[in-house]
Protein backbone atom coordinates (compact mmCIF):
# COMPACT_ATOMS: atom_id res chain seq x y z
CA UNK A 1 0.00 0.00 0.00
CA UNK A 2 1.15 3.34 -1.18
CA UNK A 3 1.60 5.88 1.96
CA UNK A 4 0.17 9.16 1.08
CA UNK A 5 2.00 12.42 1.83
CA UNK A 6 5.14 14.07 -0.08
CA UNK A 7 6.04 11.45 -3.00
CA UNK A 8 8.57 10.01 -2.97
CA UNK A 9 8.32 9.84 1.00
CA UNK A 10 9.93 12.57 2.43
CA UNK A 11 8.35 14.67 5.12
CA UNK A 12 8.11 18.52 4.85
CA UNK A 13 8.13 22.01 6.75
CA UNK A 14 8.95 25.82 6.43
CA UNK A 15 9.58 28.90 8.43
CA UNK A 16 8.74 32.53 6.99
CA UNK A 17 8.64 35.46 9.08
CA UNK A 18 6.07 38.16 8.88
CA UNK A 19 7.18 41.13 7.56
CA UNK A 20 7.93 43.46 10.51
CA UNK A 21 5.16 41.09 12.90
CA UNK A 22 6.03 39.12 15.96
CA UNK A 23 4.75 35.42 17.29
CA UNK A 24 3.34 37.15 20.39
CA UNK A 25 0.17 35.96 20.63
CA UNK A 26 0.51 32.45 18.97
CA UNK A 27 -2.30 30.46 19.92
CA UNK A 28 -0.28 27.00 20.01
CA UNK A 29 2.63 25.55 17.77
CA UNK A 30 0.58 22.81 15.35
CA UNK A 31 3.82 22.94 12.84
CA UNK A 32 7.19 21.30 13.99
CA UNK A 33 10.49 23.08 14.02
CA UNK A 34 11.51 21.08 11.49
CA UNK A 35 8.02 21.41 9.28
CA UNK A 36 8.71 25.45 9.58
CA UNK A 37 12.13 25.40 8.49
CA UNK A 38 10.96 23.30 5.32
CA UNK A 39 8.92 25.47 4.46
CA UNK A 40 11.30 28.28 4.15
CA UNK A 41 13.99 26.17 1.91
CA UNK A 42 11.64 23.80 0.13
CA UNK A 43 8.77 26.55 -0.08
CA UNK A 44 5.91 24.12 0.68
CA UNK A 45 5.02 21.19 3.31
CA UNK A 46 2.86 18.57 4.10
CA UNK A 47 2.15 19.21 7.49
CA UNK A 48 1.43 16.18 10.46
CA UNK A 49 -1.58 17.52 11.12
CA UNK A 50 -5.59 17.01 8.76
CA UNK A 51 -8.20 18.34 9.65
CA UNK A 52 -10.93 15.94 11.31
CA UNK A 53 -13.59 13.47 10.47
CA UNK A 54 -16.24 15.68 10.52
CA UNK A 55 -14.87 18.78 8.71
CA UNK A 56 -13.35 16.21 5.98
CA UNK A 57 -17.20 14.66 5.44
CA UNK A 58 -18.47 18.49 5.42
CA UNK A 59 -16.16 19.43 2.98
CA UNK A 60 -16.89 16.63 0.28
CA UNK A 61 -20.42 17.47 0.93
CA UNK A 62 -19.95 21.25 0.00
CA UNK A 63 -17.84 20.56 -2.90
CA UNK A 64 -20.02 17.75 -4.57
CA UNK A 65 -23.36 20.59 -4.07
CA UNK A 66 -21.13 23.49 -5.45
CA UNK A 67 -19.92 21.04 -8.53
CA UNK A 68 -23.87 20.31 -9.35
CA UNK A 69 -25.19 23.26 -8.78
CA UNK A 70 -22.16 24.81 -10.67
CA UNK A 71 -21.92 22.44 -13.78
CA UNK A 72 -20.62 25.69 -15.90
CA UNK A 73 -17.57 25.74 -14.03
CA UNK A 74 -17.12 22.00 -13.59
CA UNK A 75 -13.04 21.63 -14.85
CA UNK A 76 -12.94 25.27 -13.97
CA UNK A 77 -11.41 26.91 -10.84
CA UNK A 78 -14.35 28.44 -8.58
CA UNK A 79 -13.50 31.50 -7.27
CA UNK A 80 -14.84 32.88 -3.96
CA UNK A 81 -17.18 30.17 -2.51
CA UNK A 82 -16.62 31.46 1.07
CA UNK A 83 -18.30 34.71 -0.74
CA UNK A 84 -22.22 34.37 -1.09
CA UNK A 85 -23.33 35.70 -4.94
CA UNK A 86 -19.41 36.54 -5.85
CA UNK A 87 -19.71 38.57 -8.97
CA UNK A 88 -17.76 37.69 -12.23
CA UNK A 89 -18.64 33.51 -12.69
CA UNK A 90 -22.00 33.23 -11.85
CA UNK A 91 -21.15 30.93 -8.71
CA UNK A 92 -24.26 29.61 -6.57
CA UNK A 93 -22.99 29.12 -3.05
CA UNK A 94 -25.84 29.10 -0.93
CA UNK A 95 -23.75 27.55 1.89
CA UNK A 96 -20.66 30.06 1.97
CA UNK A 97 -20.72 30.76 5.66
CA UNK A 98 -19.73 26.62 6.23
CA UNK A 99 -16.79 27.98 3.59
CA UNK A 100 -16.02 30.51 5.17
CA UNK A 101 -15.65 28.33 8.21
CA UNK A 102 -13.23 25.83 6.64
CA UNK A 103 -10.88 28.49 5.62
CA UNK A 104 -11.34 30.46 9.26
CA UNK A 105 -10.44 27.22 11.21
CA UNK A 106 -8.59 27.95 14.22
CA UNK A 107 -5.98 25.14 13.88
CA UNK A 108 -5.25 26.39 10.19
CA UNK A 109 -4.83 30.09 11.90
CA UNK A 110 -2.30 28.32 14.16
CA UNK A 111 -0.29 27.06 11.35
CA UNK A 112 -0.51 30.19 9.45
CA UNK A 113 0.97 32.21 12.18
CA UNK A 114 3.69 30.08 12.72
CA UNK A 115 4.54 31.01 8.89
CA UNK A 116 3.57 34.49 8.23
CA UNK A 117 3.06 36.10 12.24
CA UNK A 118 -0.23 37.37 14.37
CA UNK A 119 -1.56 39.40 11.83
CA UNK A 120 -3.35 37.43 8.81
CA UNK A 121 -6.09 38.50 5.73
CA UNK A 122 -7.80 35.77 3.70
CA UNK A 123 -7.81 37.71 0.78
CA UNK A 124 -9.40 35.10 -1.32
CA UNK A 125 -10.58 31.42 -1.79
CA UNK A 126 -10.94 28.72 -4.76
CA UNK A 127 -12.23 25.22 -5.62
CA UNK A 128 -10.43 23.34 -7.87
CA UNK A 129 -12.64 20.34 -9.27
CA UNK A 130 -11.46 18.05 -12.18
CA UNK A 131 -13.61 15.13 -13.18
CA UNK A 132 -12.46 11.63 -13.42
CA UNK A 133 -10.87 10.50 -16.53
CA UNK A 134 -10.59 13.77 -18.16
CA UNK A 135 -10.06 16.44 -16.07
CA UNK A 136 -7.37 19.01 -17.24
CA UNK A 137 -4.09 19.57 -16.47
CA UNK A 138 -2.80 22.24 -14.27
CA UNK A 139 0.15 23.58 -16.63
CA UNK A 140 3.58 24.81 -14.91
CA UNK A 141 2.99 28.50 -13.09
CA UNK A 142 3.35 30.18 -9.53
CA UNK A 143 0.97 32.38 -8.09
CA UNK A 144 2.97 35.54 -7.98
CA UNK A 145 3.04 36.09 -11.69
CA UNK A 146 -1.02 37.26 -11.19
CA UNK A 147 -1.92 38.86 -7.60
CA UNK A 148 -1.78 42.52 -6.65
CA UNK A 149 -0.15 42.04 -3.49
CA UNK A 150 2.82 44.86 -2.24
CA UNK A 151 4.78 43.18 -0.81
CA UNK A 152 4.00 40.27 -2.79
CA UNK A 153 3.90 37.68 0.26
CA UNK A 154 1.19 34.87 0.64
CA UNK A 155 0.41 31.23 1.42
CA UNK A 156 -1.56 29.46 0.19
CA UNK A 157 -3.00 25.98 2.64
CA UNK A 158 -4.74 23.52 -0.33
CA UNK A 159 -6.71 20.89 1.58
CA UNK A 160 -7.56 17.78 -0.26
CA UNK A 161 -11.32 17.03 -0.58
CA UNK A 162 -11.00 13.62 -1.49
CA UNK A 163 -7.45 10.92 -1.79
CA UNK A 164 -5.35 13.18 -3.76
CA UNK A 165 -2.57 10.91 -5.81
CA UNK A 166 -0.71 10.55 -9.45
CA UNK A 167 -3.29 8.50 -10.87
CA UNK A 168 -5.83 11.46 -10.19
CA UNK A 169 -3.22 14.73 -10.88
CA UNK A 170 -2.28 15.43 -7.96
CA UNK A 171 -0.02 19.00 -7.11
CA UNK A 172 3.69 18.88 -8.32
CA UNK A 173 5.88 21.18 -6.83
CA UNK A 174 9.77 22.25 -7.93
CA UNK A 175 11.39 22.28 -4.54
CA UNK A 176 13.34 25.55 -3.52
CA UNK A 177 11.72 27.32 -6.83
CA UNK A 178 10.52 30.36 -4.54
CA UNK A 179 14.04 31.47 -3.25
CA UNK A 180 14.89 33.78 -5.95
CA UNK A 181 11.31 35.48 -5.56
CA UNK A 182 10.83 36.05 -9.51
CA UNK A 183 7.83 35.49 -11.32
CA UNK A 184 9.50 33.77 -14.17
CA UNK A 185 8.11 34.30 -17.87
CA UNK A 186 4.91 32.96 -18.52
CA UNK A 187 2.39 33.17 -21.56
CA UNK A 188 -0.89 32.71 -23.27
CA UNK A 189 -1.83 28.90 -23.93
CA UNK A 190 -5.84 28.27 -25.23
CA UNK A 191 -5.58 24.30 -25.29
CA UNK A 192 -8.67 23.17 -24.09
CA UNK A 193 -7.13 20.42 -22.55
CA UNK A 194 -5.43 22.86 -19.64
CA UNK A 195 -7.44 24.55 -16.40
CA UNK A 196 -6.25 28.03 -17.42
CA UNK A 197 -4.07 29.45 -20.12
CA UNK A 198 -1.32 31.83 -18.00
CA UNK A 199 1.49 29.65 -18.50
CA UNK A 200 5.63 29.28 -17.51
CA UNK A 201 7.51 28.96 -20.63
CA UNK A 202 8.57 25.78 -21.10
CA UNK A 203 12.37 26.82 -20.48
CA UNK A 204 11.75 28.05 -16.74
CA UNK A 205 10.97 24.69 -15.40
CA UNK A 206 13.55 21.55 -15.02
CA UNK A 207 10.64 18.83 -14.65
CA UNK A 208 13.24 16.53 -13.34
CA UNK A 209 12.98 17.86 -9.98
CA UNK A 210 9.48 17.70 -9.58
CA UNK A 211 7.86 16.05 -6.65
CA UNK A 212 4.25 14.66 -6.60
CA UNK A 213 2.44 15.53 -3.21
CA UNK A 214 -0.17 12.60 -2.59
CA UNK A 215 -2.72 13.73 0.19
CA UNK A 216 -5.34 12.13 1.74
CA UNK A 217 -8.48 13.64 2.28
CA UNK A 218 -7.97 16.60 5.09
CA UNK A 219 -4.82 16.49 4.53
CA UNK A 220 -3.28 19.85 2.97
CA UNK A 221 -0.16 21.24 1.62
CA UNK A 222 0.64 24.42 2.12
CA UNK A 223 3.05 26.86 -0.18
CA UNK A 224 4.74 30.33 -1.05
CA UNK A 225 2.90 32.57 -3.86
CA UNK A 226 6.53 31.87 -5.63
CA UNK A 227 6.34 28.28 -5.87
CA UNK A 228 6.57 26.82 -9.43
CA UNK A 229 4.13 24.54 -8.95
CA UNK A 230 1.00 22.11 -11.38
CA UNK A 231 -0.53 18.82 -11.68
CA UNK A 232 -0.85 16.29 -14.26
CA UNK A 233 -4.57 15.70 -15.94
CA UNK A 234 -7.38 13.85 -14.03
CA UNK A 235 -7.20 10.25 -15.94
CA UNK A 236 -8.19 8.12 -13.09
CA UNK A 237 -11.17 6.66 -12.34
CA UNK A 238 -11.93 9.07 -9.42
CA UNK A 239 -12.24 12.90 -8.88
CA UNK A 240 -9.54 15.41 -7.48
CA UNK A 241 -11.08 18.38 -5.70
CA UNK A 242 -8.78 20.93 -3.80
CA UNK A 243 -9.96 23.56 -1.70
CA UNK A 244 -7.52 27.01 -1.90
CA UNK A 245 -7.35 28.74 0.90
CA UNK A 246 -5.40 32.54 -0.14
CA UNK A 247 -3.54 33.99 3.03
CA UNK A 248 -1.19 37.41 3.19
CA UNK A 249 0.24 38.99 6.32
CA UNK A 250 -1.06 42.24 7.64
CA UNK A 251 1.71 44.18 6.46
CA UNK A 252 1.04 43.82 3.11
CA UNK A 253 -1.61 45.48 0.70
CA UNK A 254 -3.74 43.96 -1.94
CA UNK A 255 -4.28 46.98 -4.78
CA UNK A 256 -7.37 46.42 -5.86
CA UNK A 257 -7.17 48.88 -8.63
CA UNK A 258 -3.92 46.92 -9.91
CA UNK A 259 -5.98 43.95 -10.47
CA UNK A 260 -6.41 42.18 -13.56
CA UNK A 261 -10.71 41.89 -14.33
CA UNK A 262 -11.85 38.88 -13.93
CA UNK A 263 -10.67 35.34 -12.23
CA UNK A 264 -9.71 35.06 -8.81
CA UNK A 265 -8.10 38.70 -9.34
CA UNK A 266 -11.29 40.41 -10.00
CA UNK A 267 -11.15 43.84 -8.54
CA UNK A 268 -14.88 44.45 -8.61
CA UNK A 269 -15.45 42.18 -5.98
CA UNK A 270 -12.43 40.84 -4.35
CA UNK A 271 -13.40 40.18 -0.66
CA UNK A 272 -10.71 40.45 2.36
CA UNK A 273 -11.05 39.44 5.69
CA UNK A 274 -9.17 40.21 8.58
CA UNK A 275 -9.27 36.46 10.33
CA UNK A 276 -6.79 37.23 12.56
CA UNK A 277 -4.75 40.18 14.75
CA UNK A 278 -4.62 44.03 13.01
CA UNK A 279 -4.41 46.02 9.46
CA UNK A 280 -0.75 46.61 9.83
CA UNK A 281 -0.50 48.15 6.53
CA UNK A 282 -3.49 50.05 7.42
CA UNK A 283 -4.35 50.62 3.40
CA UNK A 284 -6.58 47.31 2.79
CA UNK A 285 -9.79 47.77 1.42
CA UNK A 286 -12.14 45.48 3.89
CA UNK A 287 -15.48 46.61 2.50
CA UNK A 288 -15.49 45.78 -1.17
CA UNK A 289 -17.13 42.48 -1.96
CA UNK A 290 -18.99 42.05 1.30
CA UNK A 291 -22.38 44.12 -0.27
CA UNK A 292 -22.75 41.18 -2.69
CA UNK A 293 -23.72 38.74 0.13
Amino acid sequence: MRQLGVAPDERSGGWNECLGGEMSGLSRAVLSKEEVERYNSDGFIVPKYKLSTFDVVRLQELTIQMVEENPHLRDKFMTSPHVKNWGSQGLKSPRAHEWLDIAKHPDILDILEQLVGPDIILWGTTLFYKRALEGPATPWHRDAAYWPIKPLATTSVWIAVFESVIENGCLRFIPGSHLPKQFGRHSEDDRPEVMFHHIMAEDEVDESLAKDVELEPGQMVLFDVYMTHGARPNRGSRPRAGYALRFMPATSHYDHDAAIPGGETSRETKTLLLVRGVDRCGRNDFRRGHALG
